[in-house]
């Protein structure tokens, strides 16, 4: 008399069929780290370096980025150092600093170079007067 095989062999003998695909598919995820950056980014940025590399001129940024007031005075920020009214900065005498932009002289020409370009620093509207009738948000009724 023949036995059937039971489902659990049958399960069984499936089970370590596909256990090698299993482990090397989790070997996989585990691999991965979540804070890395995506491959294709870092193709990118190695194209980006390798074409500015190939060139031999690195790319300068001589925007103005950050002005700080200490002591009572403005000072332009760049590249970690403070410069201040009357200094020179990238070939620009400084004229003028403030919230919104900095004043440069060059080549006797006044250029101001804005912090926030498209930003424009304005005093507040003058506030509505309620309606006699309308409730306040907090108020309960």
């Amino acid at each position: 008399m023949m036995r059937k095989p039971s489902r659990l062999r049958a399960y069984g003998s499936t089970l370590v069929l596909l256990w090698p695909m299993a482990m090397a598919t989790a070997a996989d995820d585990s691999a991965r780290d979540p804070t890395a950056w995506p491959s294709s980014l870092k193709a990118a940025i190695a194209a980006e370096r390798a074409a500015s590399a190939a060139s031999g001129v690195e790319p300068v940024d001589n925007t103005i980025r950050q002005v700080v007031f200490a002591d009572g005075r403005a000072y332009v920020v760049q590249r970690g150092r403070r410069y201040g009214v009357g200094e020179s900065l990238d070939g620009a005498r400084i004229v003028r600093i403030t919230e919104q932009a900095v004043w440069l002289r060059e080549a006797g020409q006044v250029r101001r170079e804005s912090l926030y370009s498209g930003v424009e620093k304005r005093p507040p509207a003058p506030a509505a007067s309620a309606a006699a009738g309308a409730r306040k948000s907090k108020e309960k009724p």
